[in-house]
């Protein structure tokens, strides 16, 4: 099932169930905007068979995807954006297997490379002290196509990344929504690692173990 949540972080995320949810200023709405550029009933999202449907109501600012303004009605897909009044949203389709796997890994991230290599440790969710190691370089986020896919709507698409440089295990953000965590700190640009951090991604945690 897709969901809309703000962009940054603020606000409740909504389930887009049939038969659909509205997004004006009014609170009637689902989705309650108050600003002045946004009007009572300003958008109308139609689910039906799975697919979402936004159509703008003739608002006076518009409705935007991907930062077009909609003409007429639009199909939603995981990783558009929304941007109403101003604000922006993000479609993005919950985990399917309904809080159970969290963690999707690839061929790469499963390469067994014994203790002579950084590894993650699992420090939460279901596959909590299953070691990952960290081969060359690693993209971690929400998309299937990282190396690691983490099944959280709260991370980015393309959230971090992890490279070894030498014997040193570089952390960068990729310009996340939420951001990367370090010991309870929001990194800036990038870090080095170190055996025994805790890495964090919304409420992944991860614990950072060196080479043997």
């Amino acid at each position: 099932m897709l969901r809309i949540q703000y962009k940054d972080g603020s606000g409740d995320a909504v389930d887009l169930a049939p038969p659909g949810k509205t997004i004006g200023q009014g609170s009637v709405n689902d989705i309650v905007i108050d600003k002045p550029d946004v009007n009572g009933f300003h958008a109308d999202i139609k689910v039906e068979d799975g697919q979402a449907v936004i159509t703008d109501i003739n608002s006076s600012s518009g409705t935007f995807v991907n930062g077009d303004k909609i003409g007429g009605p639009t199909n939603l897909r995981d990783g558009d954006i929304v941007t109403v009044g101003g604000i922006e949203f993000e479609v993005v389709e919950e985990d399917p297997t309904g809080g159970g796997k969290t963690l999707v890994l690839s061929g790469t991230a499963l390469l067994e490379v014994g203790s002579g290599s950084w590894s993650l440790v699992a420090d939460s969710g279901p596959e909590k002290g299953q070691v990952i190691p960290i081969v060359e370089r690693v993209e971690i986020g929400r998309a299937l196509e990282c190396d690691i896919s983490i099944l959280e709507p709260a991370l980015s698409r393309k959230h971090a990344e992890l490279e070894l440089d030498g014997d040193k295990l570089i952390a960068r953000d990729l310009g996340s929504v939420n951001g990367t965590w370090v010991n309870a700190e929001k990194i800036e640009g990038e870090v080095e690692l170190k055996d025994g951090d805790r890495l964090q991604f919304d409420k992944i945690k991860f614990i950072v173990t060196a080479p043997a």
